[in-house]
């Protein structure tokens, strides 16, 4: 029977996650709990920090020319935001919460203090940032080069591949946390053309909706219609923050229309 997949990656504390979360506590990084589409920073302000998801979603997106947005990245819990602005004066990209998350924001003039007292977080870095590019390698090439079926199939299994820690069945469960027109930014189709596309997969039996669930009925047919590669990210690339952070509460929570992350530096 598939199982709805663990978005937080290993259950199981390792030494590395105690480390590196006892050093964010020492460093007075505490978090910060944002309501559902509410802005944590904006292109252009000033570079301050970058962000750890403890729990929920969040991501990265640009406003075109002409006003549409462009959904850049998918931020899941364990990962870091903002990584790309280190060592820059303004932030390239707005960032929003998608649902309810909890970030804990980490001041770049902390960033040698941790490195020099808890050596794991570079290499915890160095895996996330390497993370984030291929994943933006595989996202070019199919908004670049995929038709509009090839491109939903692809960010399926693209969401199944980053938030599974093992695949031991046939077909699985994922959630997708976007809604159609979300997922057309990310993708670059309208969300009629999603819909379309999704109402085909369900019924040719690919997939079962039930919400912002869905049952990978046959995930090896998908993987083979777009010659999809897994990823195949290490289990030690995701920090365990549920449990080695605790289950203390955000000291601030945020539901306004725009974050307000000032002053943490």
């Amino acid at each position: 029977m598939s199982r709805l997949l663990d978005f937080c990656r290993g259950e199981v504390p390792t030494a590395v996650d105690a480390e590196i979360c006892s050093a964010l506590r020492k460093c007075n990084i505490e978090p910060i709990s944002f309501r559902s589409q509410v802005d944590i920073q904006h292109e252009g302000d000033r570079s301050r920090s970058m962000y750890l998801i403890r729990s929920g979603w969040a991501y990265s997106y640009a406003v075109l020319a002409d006003g549409q947005r462009q959904i850049l990245f998918l931020h899941q819990a364990g990962d870091i935001a903002g990584l790309a602005d280190f060592g820059t004066e303004s932030v390239s990209c707005s960032m929003r919460s998608l649902g309810d998350c909890v970030i804990l924001p980490i001041p770049f003039t902390a960033i040698a203090t941790l490195s020099s007292s808890t050596p794991g977080i570079m290499t915890y870095l160095l895996q996330k940032s390497a993370q984030i590019q291929s994943i933006l390698m595989r996202t070019l090439t199919a908004v670049g080069r995929m038709e509009a079926r090839h491109r939903v199939v692809w960010l399926i299994l693209m969401l199944h591949d980053r938030y599974s820690s093992s695949v031991t069945t046939t077909s699985a469960v994922i959630e997708i946390p976007f809604n159609q027109s979300e997922i057309g930014d990310l993708i670059g189709l309208t969300n009629v053309s999603v819909s379309k596309v999704l109402c085909q997969l369900s019924d040719e039996g690919f997939i079962e909706r039930k919400g912002s669930k869905v049952l990978l009925r046959r995930l090896a047919d998908m993987q083979t219609l777009i010659n999809y590669e897994p990823m195949g990210f290490s289990e030690g690339s995701y920090l365990n923050l549920k449990e080695e952070y605790g289950d203390r509460g955000a000291v601030k929570r945020v539901s306004g229309s725009q974050g307000e992350v000032s002053g943490l530096d």
